[in-house]
């Protein structure tokens, strides 16, 4: 039976420990069930992800038609000391949870092979990182609405014993209801631990799980002796989450796990409208999100439900517009700056305008056959001095002139037309022509995909020998390309020499374009953390 990869659909070898035209792995788990149902009632449909604690699915319940998420345990976290204990102590304690905004536990089971799996339920929707990096930073009102019911779910976390400990945008997700109404939803508990655990911040090998950039000064070990993690850390997260909905960035951002330490433990962060000058100004929540990021847990909220009501205070009063962009200076010429005084000498010695005689509405108003022209367009008239306006007498002067040069140029066009025209240079006809437009061909689209992974280093067309401008480099990659035929080149740090390759483009047909640095059949499996930034 054919092998298909999971994530391009290729149809690659099974023994292949990662699929040749994508780079996604392919684990023993996948051998054994992609084909096979788990438990004879769980259908692979798709992998979500891979973290420090196994392997996440979205699977087909058979019996039921519903889809849900599987979460499963690795086989080497399985054999170290005390990670089936954690395991199984998360879902026995994700079952105390019974609220609208935290995803459901429907399942636990053990595998023929003694792995652990819980199963989920499936949210339909966005996640919020995927919300802020599509649309870019929300409304003060939107954020605070979608923050007050994050931070609910949040209490019923923790008031059923749970310390979340990886708060992040891409853990709270966004779902409409059957009125289209929008809801939040937290997830992924699997690195859950309970509030009193004895190593909170680390698995048993000592390696810290969770992401640098929304972890909490406590999650660093910034504890004094005998302490332990609380709900407050979660929290800490939640605020710095909070801060990148409006500003679109977090408030710390480093390359490295030290710095990230440096930061959380004493930069302070920097004021919202400093990052974001088109967010409305909101010193209420302002406030609220730098007490959340307080460094001593004990200047924080005491709980989710305290920093919530906090919220919901100042919701009415929060402005529900994104930030509009600086006003337009008052003048007749729109410039991206505020007009330049005209010296009397550049008015050649007429009298200074006054700020009456022009329109006040002048700069808001102007329109481009009927249609008002956009801020990117305004700026593109530039002039560096006040044109006078001129007075009434000396505008009708300046009518009659224009009409006489215009009855001059109609004399004129006439002549010209009476004249016997010259016979045309013959020009070479073509076949993409509608109208009086020339229509561009049709682009090809290439697939590029290398293993086990390329950055593209330049795409040259060889014909003209010109350069393709490339806004993304790195493989998986997708590009629309004019016909033609191209000279492509990927390189990978991990090896000495780059590989090249002619590609023949044609319009509107698909070209995948599959490189090897190394052979699949002999690579070796990279393991997953869930560490990285």
């Amino acid at each position: 039976m054919p092998f298909f990869c999971i994530h391009c659909r290729s149809e690659v070898d099974s023994k292949f420990k990662a699929c040749p035209y994508c780079g996604e792995p392919i684990t023993d788990f996948l051998r054994r069930y992609l084909e096979h149902p788990i438990d004879g009632k769980y259908q692979i449909l798709a992998r979500l992800g891979v973290g420090g604690m196994g392997e996440v699915y979205k699977v087909l319940h058979l019996h039921l038609n519903a889809i849900r998420v599987i979460k499963l345990m690795r086989s080497s976290i399985a054999s170290e000391p005390g990670a089936d204990d954690r395991f199984i102590r998360e879902a026995r304690l994700a079952t105390r949870i019974n609220h609208p905004n935290v995803a459901a536990l429907y399942d636990f089971s053990t595998l023929d092979d003694g792995s652990r799996y819980m199963v989920w339920e499936y949210i339909e929707g966005t996640n919020l990182h995927e919300l802020i990096e599509t649309n870019g930073p929300l409304t003060p009102r939107y954020a605070a609405k979608l923050a007050i019911e994050a931070l609910h779910g949040l209490e019923a976390i923790h008031r059923a014993g749970i310390v979340h400990r990886d708060i992040s945008p891409e853990n709270i997700m966004i779902c409409p209801d059957e009125e289209g109404t929008q809801h939040v939803k937290l997830i992924d508990l699997g690195i859950a631990k309970q509030g009193d655990a004895t190593d909170a911040s680390k698995t048993a090998t000592g390696m810290f799980v969770g992401k640098w950039k929304y972890c909490s000064p406590e999650h660093l070990g910034m504890l004094d002796a005998g302490e332990r993690i609380d709900g407050r850390a979660d929290l800490y997260s939640f605020g710095i989450v909070l801060y990148e909905m409006l500003t679109g960035v977090p408030p710390f951002q480093a390359d490295t796990p030290h710095a990230y330490l440096m930061l959380h433990s004493s930069e302070k962060p920097r004021a919202l409208v400093d990052v974001n000058p088109s967010m409305p100004s909101s010193p209420a929540l302002e406030a609220l999100i730098f007490k959340a990021l307080e460094k001593d847990r004990k200047k924080r909220f005491a709980s989710a439900r305290e920093f919530a009501r906090a919220l919901e205070a100042i919701e009415p009063t929060l402005d529900d517009q994104i930030g509009a962009s600086r006003p337009l200076p008052r003048a007749v010429e729109v410039t991206e700056e505020p007009t330049k005084v005209a010296t009397p000498t550049q008015l050649s010695g007429s009298a200074q305008p006054k700020a009456s005689a022009i329109d006040s509405k002048a700069s808001t108003e102007l329109t481009d056959h009927g249609k008002p022209i956009g801020n990117r367009e305004l700026r593109k008239v530039s002039t560096t001095n006040i044109v006078p306006v001129p007075s009434r007498s000396r505008s009708r002067t300046a009518w009659f002139a224009a009409v006489a040069v215009l009855v001059a140029l109609v004399i004129v066009a006439i002549v010209v037309r009476m004249k016997p025209s010259p016979e045309p240079t013959p020009v070479k006809e073509t076949p993409l022509v509608s109208g009086s437009h020339v229509v561009p061909p049709i682009p090809g689209h290439v697939a590029l995909n290398a293993f086990p992974w390329g950055e593209v280093t330049s795409i040259r067309n060889v014909a003209t020998g010109s350069a393709v401008v490339l806004q993304e480099r790195l493989t998986p990659l997708s590009l629309d390309l004019a016909p033609g035929t191209y000279e492509i080149t990927m390189s990978n740090p991990s090896f000495a020499s780059s590989i090249t390759r002619k590609v023949e483009v044609k319009g509107g047909a698909e070209q995948p374009v599959n490189l090897q640095f190394a052979d699949p059949a002999t690579a070796t499996l990279p393991r997953f953390e869930d560490v990285a930034p």
